[in-house]
């Protein structure tokens, strides 16, 4: 019985660990795709599809399914948070979701993927101060 609770226990442990590099590496990578008028009216496309349900019409949360979730869908238009995460952060919770966000790695490409990230970044109210890209 302790040795099974013991592989449990490291297995959830390497999860964590790879799970945390994972973040670590996605920190750093660079959009490679600007934020032109179309590829942010592409991202807005997807955004329409694929988050507004939950994430709401306007990025606050507050999409007609958001009530029914375990956890309440990010704040898009918080921009003191979402300052805090590079794109790449952003690609990597698109690309691996988190419960109840589902993953779109199988279902948008990594263009439409980073092109979301370009509209989702219009969304945040500007701040005095510049953007992080």
């Amino acid at each position: 019985m302790l040795v099974a609770v013991l592989i449990v226990a490291a297995a959830a442990l390497i999860f964590a660990m790879q799970n945390w590099t994972s973040l670590a590496k996605a920190r750093r990578l660079k959009n490679p795709i600007p934020p032109t008028t179309d590829a942010i009216a592409a991202g807005m496309q997807v955004y329409r599809n694929h988050c507004q349900s939950c994430h709401g019409q306007y990025g606050d949360g507050k999409g007609e399914k958001a009530s029914e979730l375990s956890v309440a869908p990010g704040d898009l238009t918080d921009a003191s948070k979402m300052n805090t995460l590079t794109d790449g952060e952003l690609y990597w919770q698109i690309t691996k979701g988190r419960r109840p966000m589902p993953s779109f790695a199988d279902k948008l490409s990594d263009e439409q993927r980073w092109q979301s990230v370009d509209y989702i970044r219009t969304l945040a109210r500007k701040p005095t101060g510049s953007a992080q890209r």
